[in-house]
């Protein structure tokens, strides 16, 4: 029997503001249990797929995931049970193929573990508070993906990203905050979020004049997240400096 929960984005306003009602697929959970996550990939006979466990070594950076691809997260509440929740993550630019098979393989995972997990499809852009919560505050979704082990990816050196926060009408109510890689363009930034620029030299942090808190503080964790070794040049302010334009096309 298929289980599956979709996620429906429902939008209003309030305050003037964008608002997202996203439900959890588990309650009363703070999304601290362990997970692990995989990538869906094609067979060479071109019908089938498999899932590729997702490492750091494979995939270049921490609670990172292509928005070409699309995954498959197994989530428990504690550790030693079964999974609780699977996950199946399409990424906006992912095949008609790959979500297929996300959610095929989905259903046959939590067969082998007894039919006893609900089965969430997330959309990317629409992850819900748990799965946000999984990551701590630092998921990124990267553009590029691998189609049968061909990796496309960003490779010049420099990576623009953008920490967006939406409000959120569905449990603790708290803010939304993502962070997505976006084109290296001037025409990417705006006066209300925060972005965070890695160059071959430099990673900055430019928190726009009317940034939230909660952006902010998200763009703190994910660059300690992906570029440990670098300390962030923070700019404030009704535009970024020179040095950080001039890195963008």
């Amino acid at each position: 029997m298929f289980k599956v929960l979709a996620f429906i984005a429902v939008f209003g306003f309030a305050l003037g503001e964008e608002c997202t009602e996203i439900e959890d697929p588990i309650k009363r959970d703070e999304g601290q249990g362990p997970f692990n996550i995989s990538r869906v990939q094609r067979l060479d006979n071109g019908r089938n797929g498999k899932l590729v466990p997702v490492t750091v070594q494979s995939h270049g950076l921490t609670n990172s995931l292509y928005s070409g691809d699309s995954y498959v997260i197994q989530y428990s509440v504690r550790e030693g049970r079964k999974p609780d929740v699977i996950y199946f993550w399409q990424g906006a630019s992912s095949s008609r193929w790959e979500k297929g098979a996300s959610a095929i393989l989905s259903v046959q995972l939590d067969d082998s573990f007894g039919g006893v997990a609900k089965q969430a499809r997330v959309v990317q852009g629409s992850e819900p508070s748990h799965f946000l919560n999984m990551f701590q505050g630092t998921f990124v979704t990267l553009l590029g993906g691998i189609e049968r082990e061909s990796v496309t990816k960003d490779t010049d050196g420099t990576m623009l990203f953008k920490v967006k926060s939406t409000c959120n009408e569905k449990g603790d109510k708290k803010p939304l905050t993502r962070t997505n890689q976006v084109p290296e363009k001037k025409s990417e930034l705006n006066t209300d979020d925060v972005f965070i620029l890695k160059t071959p030299s430099t990673l900055y942090i430019y928190e726009a004049k009317n940034a939230s808190a909660e952006e902010k503080a998200t763009a703190q964790k994910v660059v300690r997240s992906l570029f440990p070794r670098d300390n962030a040049r923070v700019e404030l302010g009704a535009k970024p400096s020179s040095q950080f334009t001039s890195a963008l096309n």
